[in-house]
């Protein structure tokens, strides 16, 4: 009978150590909330962009600063969400997180670069073709980050339900 009292005992130890280093519901709010921060500097970065590219009134030259800074921010935001740790044992979140950064990257890298190169051509020099390239290129960029933030946004809304949080509705 004392063997049986200290296994449960022990099974019971077991089990409490094993469910107090489970993260809370806040921890993994709070994990999310980190991932969100970053991925919202680089969309407010590319809205300043955005926002200049539209301004007729900016000048070509002054847009290159812009996706600099874009694109700086992507390599800050994900030397950040590299350098959180794994989330309960886990780096699904954080790996979804780095593969929609990294979908950045590429769009500012190829697309958005492109698209500068066409909005430096003068108006005197504009054909179909280039309206053509620009229209493909900005239809390209929207697809990509659609596409990852699809993916994205599955992958978390797994990681709130399995933690038990809800995500605020933009």
């Amino acid at each position: 009978m004392k063997k049986l009292t200290s296994t449960f005992l022990f099974l019971f130890s077991v089990m409490f150590i094993l469910s107090s280093c489970t993260p809370s519901k806040e921890d993994a709010m709070n994990y999310n909330d980190k991932i969100i921060n970053e991925q919202n500097k680089i969309i407010e970065s590319e809205k300043v962009l955005i926002i200049a590219i539209k301004d007729t009134l900016i000048k070509e030259s002054a847009l290159e600063p812009l996706l600099k800074n874009l694109s700086n921010q992507i390599i800050e935001s994900k030397k950040t969400i590299e350098g959180m740790d794994k989330f309960d044992r886990k780096t699904d979140f954080k790996d979804a997180a780095l593969k929609f950064l990294n979908a950045y990257s590429d769009v500012v890298d190829n697309q958005y670069t492109a698209w500068l190169k066409i909005l430096k051509i003068p108006d005197d020099q504009l054909t179909e073709d280039v309206a053509n390239q620009e229209d493909k290129l900005v239809n390209t960029i929207n697809t990509k980050l659609n596409n990852a933030n699809d993916e994205f946004v599955i992958v978390q809304k797994e990681f709130a339900a399995k933690y038990k949080f809800k995500l605020a509705e933009k």
